[in-house]
């Protein structure tokens, strides 16, 4: 009885107990399904959630007559996402690529499994980027669907329609137009800062976002990279709901896709073609040869030609040769093509020689002396000097006060128009020196001083990326270097036989093509210095299905006009006696480009001027730097062009025939139509995301 009567108090405690659980289960309940009930809604709907981001295509790249240099076209690609197989065996993953194998050979596209295999153990890919396998430039939809239709059977494998970029005229302005690429991850968080995320209407600047993500390409060079913003489409983000195994249920919210804006180059393709071809074969042809003044072999690694407009500033075509083509980096390119586009001993296939190629002027460099003479009265209208053929610098003892002219030529009585003429080294010697004996009356500087107004020793401006400001030695950058990095710059001291040097454009003076053929435009046009133009306009077509260069479907974005950087000043009469010895370089039967412009005359005037830079134990570089037409000041000239080719020889053995040579046909509006090697692609507009387990166009899934 007693132990009947100590069970009905357990019994109870434990009914008190199961009573108290049951009671806090039902309250957690009411909790969750009432009071809760909104916020675990949410956090439910969001984990159901994904954005498909499918990227807009780009706008395309025109020249200035509207004929277009990029396009768009769709292409499929196959590829793994090692996201998708980290948690499968060796084993399985194995049978699985056996199997695609044999599925993409039995659909044409002939593959075995170690080269999938291969494919996926690349280190050179990110583990969060697709690893493509394929790259099918029609897309295969019978691929497509069977591969979606079986998502199961390949867990790991995707198929993407990309929107690629095409080139209409191949190799042809590669360096200008540039590359897109898929972005870093720097790049991301610039642009995930100023465009937003997925989902995003408006970019900091207040205008239609465009947002990025992991795997969105972008500019890599040229105007793909400075046009970025413009170019760049508005992609689609569509937000749609899924179950727990991923698979579609509805979609939440859906926008469309709008391509970039339309980029209007300043360039003639017709002249840009052309000045490539002339610059190919000019440095092919002279490869190997001696160059029988140095007696060195004329290797001409590279070479570079830029004309400009001088009253505008538009460049209208810049050559930079060796070249390569852009449709090779569509989709990415493997480390051992890399190295062949950066490789040194093949002339840097992927560098713009014209933008930033640094090079020693030679004795186009006069022209800025002669401005500096005659700018701080140092040289009186009319003086002269007696050219004997060397001249010994003041107040200089030793072996090395003696300069010379090329040849050991002597000219005689010289004004600073004959000088130019025959280019008259020794008369530029005299100059150099005199302005820095007499430094306390026109500075240390004189020269420099001179030249930076003509845009040397920084950059033009010009809106492309990478460009090169040159080099424009004086007494006060030698000692900083010296005083900041002793061991690397022992000597800080700057002597009258630097002047002389700089004088001539030796030295330590260097210069890009396009700052020299900007420096020479502005004396063209009478001093006014303006910043290089390379965008004409920006427009927004209607209809990407009609002509982009039908007026009546584009809508003017933004319009470039000229900028004026800086501006040269001439004393007296100085700018007609520079001007004569400009003309005299090519019309007279004693300058230095006469010969080669006999035998090929253009139809209009030319002045300019030849420089044989000498580099030590190598040929020397061969300049011409002029302008056209020159009748005299006062006469618009339309074009200013420069040729600047290392390792080959005299100026006007090299570089002034290929001046003329294209001059010529340009003076009579006979330069060769570029044929498209290609024919421009229409632009196809991006697909809806899908549900059959296979990414969409250029679809990219973002996880909330």
């Amino acid at each position: 009885m007693a132990e009947r009567e100590t069970s009905i108090p357990r019994l109870s405690i434990v009914g008190i107990v199961c009573v108290s659980l049951f009671a806090s289960l039902f309250v957690r309940l009411w909790y969750l399904q009432i009071v809760d009930q909104k916020q675990y809604q949410v956090t439910a709907s969001a984990f159901h959630q994904r954005i498909e981001h499918v990227e807009g295509a780009r706008g395309r790249i025109l020249d200035r007559n509207g004929k277009v240099l990029v396009d768009n076209r769709v292409i499929l690609i196959v590829g793994i996402n090692r996201q998708n197989l980290n948690h499968v065996t060796a084993t399985r993953r194995s049978a699985e690529f056996d199997q695609l194998a044999a599925t993409m050979t039995q659909f044409g596209l002939p593959t075995k499994a170690p080269a999938i295999e291969a494919k996926f153990e690349d280190k050179r890919y990110s583990p969060f980027e697709m690893v493509p396998l394929a790259t099918i430039d029609s897309p295969n939809d019978d691929l497509e669907l069977y591969l979606g239709e079986h998502h199961d059977d390949y867990p790991g494998i995707e198929v993407r329609r990309r929107t690629v970029r095409v080139y209409p005229y191949g190799t042809v302005a590669a360096h200008l137009l540039g590359y897109v690429g898929e972005l870093n991850e720097s790049e991301l968080r610039k642009k995930q800062s100023e465009e937003g995320k997925p989902g995003q209407t408006t970019n900091t600047k207040g205008d239609v976002a465009k947002p990025y993500i992991a795997g969105d390409e972008i500019g890599k060079a040229g105007v793909e990279a400075t046009y970025e913003s413009q170019l760049r489409g508005v992609p689609a983000d569509t937000t749609i709901q899924v179950d727990a195994r991923g698979d579609y249920l509805r979609t939440l919210k859906q926008s469309a896709t709008r391509q970039g804006d339309d980029v209007w180059l300043t360039i003639d393709v017709d002249l840009q073609a052309y000045a490539e071809q002339l610059l190919a074969q000019k440095l092919e042809s002279m490869r190997g040869t001696i160059d029988k003044g140095t007696g060195k072999e004329r290797k001409a690694p590279q070479g570079s030609m830029v004309i400009t407009n001088p009253q505008t500033g538009e460049i209208l075509a810049m050559a930079s040769y060796p070249t390569y083509n852009p449709a090779d980096l569509v989709n990415g390119i493997d480390s051992v093509t890399w190295a062949q586009l950066n490789d040194k001993s093949a002339g840097q296939p992927l560098f713009n020689w014209a933008l930033q190629g640094a090079y020693a002027p030679g004795s186009t460099f006069k022209l800025f002396t002669a401005t500096a003479a005659t700018d701080t009265g140092f040289l009186k209208p009319g003086q002269s000097y007696n050219d004997t053929g060397s001249y010994k610098v003041s107040n200089c003892k030793g072996n090395r006060c003696t300069f010379t002219n090329d040849g050991g030529n002597r000219y005689g009585t010289v004004d600073v128009t004959k000088a130019l003429t025959v280019s008259s080294d020794v008369f530029f010697y005299w100059v150099g020196d005199q302005l820095w004996q007499q430094r306390a009356s026109f500075g240390e500087q004189a020269i420099q001083d001179v030249a930076s107004l003509y845009g040397l020793g920084s950059r033009s401006g010009v809106n492309l990326p990478g460009e090169g400001s040159g080099n424009l030695p004086t007494p006060s950058l030698r000692k900083k270097l010296h005083d900041d990095k002793p061991a690397a710059f022992p000597n800080g001291n700057w002597y009258a036989g630097d002047n002389v040097n700089t004088a001539i454009g030796q030295g330590d003076v260097l210069v890009t093509p396009l700052q020299l053929a900007n420096a020479y435009g502005t004396f063209a046009n009478g001093g006014k210095r303006l910043v290089p133009q390379i965008v004409l306009k920006v427009t927004r077509p209607k209809d990407v299905g009609y002509s982009p260069s039908d007026p009546a479907n584009a809508v003017v974005q933004s319009f470039n006009t000229p900028q004026v950087a800086g501006t040269v000043t001439y004393k007296d009469d100085s700018y007609a006696r520079i001007y004569a010895g400009l003309q005299g370089v090519v019309e007279s039967g004693n300058g230095t480009a006469h010969e080669p412009f006999t035998k090929d005359r253009p139809a209009f005037s030319v002045a300019g001027k030849t420089g044989t830079a000498q580099v030590a134990n190598k040929a020397s570089t061969s300049v011409f730097v002029g302008f056209a037409p020159a009748d005299g000041p006062g006469t618009p000239a339309q074009y200013a062009i420069d040729v600047v080719i290392p390792e080959a020889g005299h100026g006007a053995d090299f570089a002034a025939p290929l001046v003329f040579a294209i001059l010529n046909p340009l003076s009579r509006n006979a330069i060769p139509v570029a044929t498209p090697v290609a024919s421009p692609a229409a632009t196809s507009p991006s697909p809806t995301p899908s549900s059959a387990g296979v990414s969409p166009a250029t679809t990219t899934t973002v996880k909330q």
